[in-house]
């Protein structure tokens, strides 16, 4: 892993949860993860489906630009999904939760990643299933 300019190490990734929508509570300042999932179904491809990223980072220093990109399972395709954003991390002992809402089109059912970059550093990444629905597979499945 590389450093920054100040040879801090970047952040340390404490969870990253795929979901169907992640609530933030104005009162209270909870995270209420919805419908965590590690797989999408499809009745049709290309396959256009949106879904949201729960982060919690700590040990970061600064400024950071996170980078997230969706690949097929061996990268043979290239990003098919990619985003940038900033999160300020003055206190390197806080853990910060962060949600992204990503929305991709998935050429063809099979297995692809979701990865969580900063700077060169492959923080971590999840396996996301994308399957074509089954005759028999109940309406309900779908994502």
């Amino acid at each position: 892993m590389s450093t920054d300019k100040l040879g801090h190490p970047p952040p340390v990734v404490q969870s990253m949860i795929l979901a169907d929508h992640v609530h933030h509570d104005s009162m209270t300042g909870k995270k209420y993860i919805l419908g965590a999932h590690n797989g999408i179904i499809s009745s049709t491809f290309p396959a256009k489906h949106s879904f949201s990223v729960y982060l919690a980072l700590t040990a970061g220093h600064g400024r950071v630009m996170l980078r997230m990109r969706i690949v097929d399972a061996d990268e043979a395709s290239g990003s098919i999904q990619e985003s940038i954003s900033p999160l300020d991390m003055a206190n390197p002992n806080q853990v910060y939760e962060v949600t992204a809402t990503i929305a991709a089109v998935f050429p063809t059912p099979g297995d692809y990643r979701v990865q969580l970059f900063v700077g060169n550093d492959l923080l971590r990444e999840v396996r996301l299933r994308v399957a074509l629905r089954q005759t028999n597979t109940p309406p309900s499945g779908e994502r």
